[in-house]
């Protein structure tokens, strides 16, 4: 063999070469090996002991109570507003109706809109929500209002936008 490495002097590079070439792989395969098994979704055996699976039970837990609602205050209907003849309107009182507004509309302390006060508004009824004709109509600022009840909370919703487009439509209970 030393004849053969004499007659070959790059022999002795190519091999040291190679070893450390197989070494480099080695030590490649060893720390990236995991994570090319996670990213391929291949992991070790599963555990074939036979001893069974325990599965957690799970616990109750209970939610957090709700801050209690602030009761709506109490609202006298005005004497003096003019009432129309029934029958010619929209809703009835006990008619059930939907906020059909693409935003939610205010419901107030008193029918109207022009130059109140921001303490007159009471909530907003999100779209989409069902509401209780209590009393009505009023006419105040152009429009036709309704005394309502939504979530407890009542109140003077419009029937219309200042424009005409509808804010309240009549539903099945």
């Amino acid at each position: 063999m030393h004849r053969f490495a004499n007659d070959h002097p790059n022999i002795t590079g190519v091999v040291l070469a190679l070893v450390l070439f197989g070494a480099l792989i080695l030590t490649g395969v060893t720390f990236f090996l995991p994570e090319i098994a996670s990213a391929l979704n291949i992991g070790p055996a599963p555990d074939r002991s036979w001893t069974p699976a325990v599965t957690p039970t799970p616990t109750f837990t209970p939610t957090p109570s709700l801050p209690p609602v602030t009761p709506t205050p109490t609202i006298n209907l005005p004497p003096d507003l003019p009432t129309p003849p029934p029958g010619q309107w929209t809703f009835q009182p006990g008619d059930v109706a939907v906020n059909v507004n693409n935003g939610p509309v205010n419901l107030r302390k008193t029918p109207g809109y022009k130059g109140k006060p921001p303490s007159d508004r009471i909530a907003l009824v999100p779209a989409g929500a069902r509401v209780r004709i209590l009393h009505g109509p009023a006419l105040a600022d152009d429009l036709v209002w309704w005394y309502v009840d939504w979530n407890g909370r009542r109140g003077w919703m419009a029937e219309t936008r200042a424009s005409g487009v509808p804010m309240l439509k009549k539903t099945q209970d």
